[in-house]
C-alpha cells in the first residue's frame, strides 16, 4: 500500500475511535417549562441560566434552587423583570 492509502485509513480508523466514544459532557434539558414560579423560591434561587434551542427542543429559563432545577417558560413577564434585577445570579458555576 502506498503512503496516502496508509494515512487514509488511520484518519478514518480515529473517526471511528472519537465517535464511539462517550462524551464527557452531559447534557440535562427542560422537557416542560412552568408559567409560575412563587416568589418565594425566587427567594431560594441560587443561579440561573438561559436554555436555547441550539442544544435542547424547548426554551427555557433553568432556576437553580439549592440541588433542584426549575424550568421556567422565558416569555414569562414576571420572571423576565426577575433576571433583570437580579443579573448578578446569572452564572451558574460548574457544580461538582
Amino acid at each position: 500500500m502506498n503512503h496516502k492509502m496508509i494515512a487514509l485509513l488511520i484518519g478514518v480508523a480515529l473517526l471511528c475511535a472519537a465517535t464511539a466514544m462517550p462524551s464527557s459532557i452531559v447534557m440535562s434539558c427542560c422537557t416542560e417549562v412552568s408559567n409560575h414560579i412563587k416568589k418565594n423560591m425566587l427567594r431560594q434561587v441560587d443561579c440561573f441560566e438561559i436554555q436555547d434551542t441550539q442544544m435542547c427542543n424547548i426554551k427555557a429559563v433553568i432556576f437553580h434552587v439549592d440541588s433542584r432545577k426549575l424550568c421556567a417558560d422565558p416569555k414569562n413577564h414576571q420572571l423576565k423583570k426577575w433576571m433583570l434585577k437580579n443579573k448578578s445570579k446569572k452564572q451558574c458555576k460548574a457544580r461538582s
